[in-house]
């Protein structure tokens, strides 16, 4: 069987109608999708303390102990290292990649949110009356201990 735009939907859980089982393999990706961009900002941020790092060592052991005392000299090498404006220029980007990626993901975790929120705002429509609606517990607790999605509380 096939969801939205071809994408194949699991079928797997007893709880839920067909359209419940589109509307939580959806979630399932958003969430995914939150995820991956997180662990990217979570390089990117590590990237730039590293690059950072990296351009302090360099400018310490390249051009402040050697000239430590010649002040004129220092600035000379500081401004005339080709490598200085190197890690600068790698700083720069990273930065500028890591709000690119922060508003991404904060994009991301709005709509996985948005989707979760709805789901928990209509689960009267997706587990009416019934036994369905009274094992949409198990159905919960599974998908926090599998997916680590809250279906409880809206403010998770």
């Amino acid at each position: 069987m096939h969801g939205q735009w071809g994408d194949k939907v699991e079928h797997h859980h007893f709880l839920l109608d067909e359209v419940g089982q589109v509307i939580i393999n959806d979630l399932k990706k958003l969430k995914k999708k939150h995820q991956k961009k997180e662990a990217e900002l979570k390089f990117y941020k590590g990237a730039f303390i590293l690059i950072a790092a990296l351009f302090l060592a360099y400018v310490l052991i390249f051009t402040v102990l050697p000239y430590r005392f010649f002040l004129s000299s220092m600035i000379s090498v500081l401004i005339n290292d080709v490598y200085h404006y190197v890690f600068v220029g790698m700083l720069i980007t990273v930065h500028y990649r890591i709000k690119f990626i922060d508003k991404k993901t904060e994009k991301a975790e709005k709509e996985y949110n948005a989707l979760r929120c709805e789901i928990i705002q209509r689960s009267e429509e997706l587990w009416p009356e019934g036994e369905k609606r009274n094992n949409r517990h198990r159905f919960f607790k599974e998908m926090i201990e599998k997916h680590d999605i809250n279906l409880y509380y809206e403010n998770d």
